[in-house]
């Protein structure tokens, strides 16, 4: 079946989609898996003892090994005269990204019984005609002859917004890496598409949406009249600092256990020396030394009384000294902190 690979490498992940084809049309790009436990895979290459490269997250498992052998960030490096060293032995930049696009090439052959029939691949906004050049003809050398080269900006937003229409429209692409935020203001006249202006790179994360507002400011063109924002890339994952009671945002929404809360017991809190009270309390303390009658006649409060036999709440109730009815029991107030008294 014909279908189109498309491959976004980025600073620290890379990710791939497939277009296939429908009758007379083409279907809704769908991801390619491409790592373990996402569908994305580490921009990396790693050089084993046997003299293979390995691709993706293998790479990145047997990097964390041996680093000398590591290999990263040689996309951006394409068109650089130095090459890339690894135990002696020299890299091209080109050659290790044609590499890469080789490995994702084969996965995605394997699944769908063929090679692709068009190969798109993202590239750094503020590439010239001169590196572009390089990474065709070593794409060519490899077998891929039908190769579409589209600046990583342009492309995220012909995925997340719609297509510009006539007149001149403004849009900004933030796109998040191991060495900052490159931030990209693009512009779209009539139906040529979305095409990179300026461009601002190694932003820190914070000050993202500033510097975007700020390239739209210089090309008068103030935050809402941007047709949007796109948000792309390996957004880092930022740790609390030690000390600090500020939860990550992965534990706040974590589930925690339930804990098990004791009934509180029904025990006297002695009083402090020499410490008076200006008034009396709505719930007074109930010790051996101070108790609280009701009177039912009036329903007010009586005096304290300094009786130990009516402190504790399993003596009997003192009858009312005047006034009718059936006399009404003490009312006591306990807080769990001593022992009552026996």
């Amino acid at each position: 079946m014909p279908y189109v690979l498309g491959i976004d490498v980025a600073q620290g992940r890379t990710h791939a989609a497939t277009c296939r084809r429908q009758g007379p049309g083409w279907s809704e790009p769908e991801p390619l898996w491409l790592g373990e436990r996402s569908p994305a895979a580490a921009s990396a290459l790693f050089l084993d003892d046997e003299g293979y490269l390995l691709t993706g997250d293998a790479a990145a498992q047997a990097g964390a090994q041996v680093p000398s052998r590591l290999l990263t960030g040689f996309h951006r490096r394409i068109g650089d005269d130095v090459p890339v060293l690894v135990e002696g032995e020299p890299f091209p930049p080109e050659t290790l990204t044609t590499v890469l696009v080789e490995g994702i090439a084969e996965h995605a052959a394997n699944l769908f019984g063929g090679p692709p029939q068009h190969l798109v691949l993202t590239h750094p906004g503020d590439w010239g005609g001169y590196r572009r050049d390089v990474l065709r003809r070593a794409l060519a050398e490899a077998g891929f002859t039908a190769v579409t080269l589209v600046p990583g900006s342009v492309a995220a937003l012909g995925a997340h917004l719609p297509v510009p229409g006539p007149g001149a429209q403004v849009a900004g692409v933030c796109e998040f890496g191991t060495d900052g935020v490159n931030v990209t203001l693009a512009t779209a006249s009539g139906a040529g598409g979305w095409q990179p202006g300026q461009t601002a790179e190694g932003v820190a994360p914070a000050a993202a949406l500033s510097t975007l507002f700020a390239l739209a400011g210089a090309a008068s063109t103030s935050p809402k009249g941007l047709a949007g924002v796109v948000f792309c890339g390996d957004v880092p994952r930022t740790r609390c600092r030690p000390g600090r009671r500020a939860r990550c945002s992965r534990d706040r929404f974590r589930r925690r256990p339930p804990r098990s809360v004791r009934p509180p017991s029904r025990r006297c809190a002695p009083r402090a020396a020499g410490r008076r009270r200006s008034r009396p309390p709505s719930k007074p303390p109930c010790c051996p030394r101070w108790t609280r009658s009701v009177s039912s006649a009036s329903g007010r409060p009586g005096r304290r009384s300094r009786s130990r036999r009516s402190s504790c709440p399993s003596a009997p109730a003192r009858s009312p000294s005047s006034g009718g009815g059936a006399p009404s029991p003490p009312r006591y107030w306990c807080s769990p902190r001593r022992s009552r008294p026996s």
